[in-house]
């Protein structure tokens, strides 16, 4: 039988190379076979924006930070079903617009769908299931209208709207400014300090092994004070770096006063955007008083 043979790198007799000889070139791995699909991991991430252009992109935070706290606010006030699904049809429609992919939702770990299942057990036999069920998806709206603020705005432009939120509060001599700069940081050391926690925790799983599994109620406890402290260990050596490196980078306030001077300018999709909200806060008020 034949084997397949290229002309690369064939040798003669006197051990050099020769192009009229054939050379065996061992077949690629897993050539032709399909690749498997990459699992998602369990868990939770925190919303990052879009790497696309959407229509929310254009509107001023600010104009969405104030709107989805009136919605949060409306649910919270009145958890009753007509409230719940007047705001996810609310939030429904700006996810269709932006094209809001399903990748993004979170993956619950094991162990939260097992709690998840047996607390509908339990409020099953206390006659309490459709409570805890309203009460679950209430806070599954409030995180899906969190995310999605956070999903079409940028983390800087959160914080310029944060800022102009807090400005009467300068009249009565607070720090304004610098606060809005913690914010800023902190807003943007999020991705950071989630990295860091996962490779803690991926450290931890590798020393560890098969250990795991067999450590008691104490071992469980220091092995989360540990964690914990490691973490917290370098998320503080990051923010010291990075507070240096903005000390270098020149003057906190020439900044702040640069951002202080920029307008907030409203457009259509802010008044599409309100009109919304409007519309959302009639339909719980009409049905509030219907019922």
């Amino acid at each position: 039988m034949i084997e397949p043979y290229s002309a690369c790198g064939a040798t003669g007799p006197g051990g050099g190379a020769s192009e009229g000889r054939f050379s065996r070139t061992p077949p690629a791995l897993g050539e032709g076979a399909p690749r498997p699909k990459p699992r998602r991991s369990a868990g939770f991430t925190l919303p990052r924006p879009l790497p696309w252009a959407t229509p929310l992109t254009r509107a001023w935070p600010g104009t969405l930070i104030a709107c989805w706290t009136v919605l949060t606010t409306c649910v919270i006030l009145s958890p009753r079903w007509s409230t719940l699904g007047i705001v996810s049809g609310l939030l429904l429609v700006p996810s269709l617009i932006i094209r809001l992919p399903l990748s993004v939702a979170p993956r619950p770990p094991m162990w939260m769908v097992s709690g998840f299942v047996g607390g509908c057990i339990g409020a099953w036999v206390g006659d309490g299931l459709e409570l805890f069920l309203r009460v679950s998806t209430l806070a599954l709206v409030v995180l899906w209208g969190s995310g999605l603020v956070a999903w079409v705005t940028p983390t800087a432009a959160l914080a310029s709207a944060l800022r102009f939120f807090l400005t009467p509060l300068r009249l009565l001599g607070a720090p304004v400014d610098q606060w809005s700069l913690v914010m800023a940081s902190a807003l943007r050391g999020l991705p950071m300090l989630r990295d860091q926690a996962q490779a803690v925790l991926d450290t931890a799983k590798v020393r560890l092994g098969q250990d795991v599994a067999t450590l008691s109620l104490g071992g469980y406890a220091r092995l989360c004070v540990d964690v914990i402290t490691a973490i917290l260990s370098a998320t503080s050596r990051g923010a010291a770096e990075t507070g240096r490196a903005m000390s270098m980078r020149g003057s906190i306030e020439a900044r702040n006063g640069a951002d202080r001077g920029a307008r907030v300018r409203l457009g259509w999709v802010d008044v599409c955007v309100i009109a919304a909200t409007l519309l959302g806060v009639s339909g719980v008020i009409a049905c509030r008083l219907m019922l």
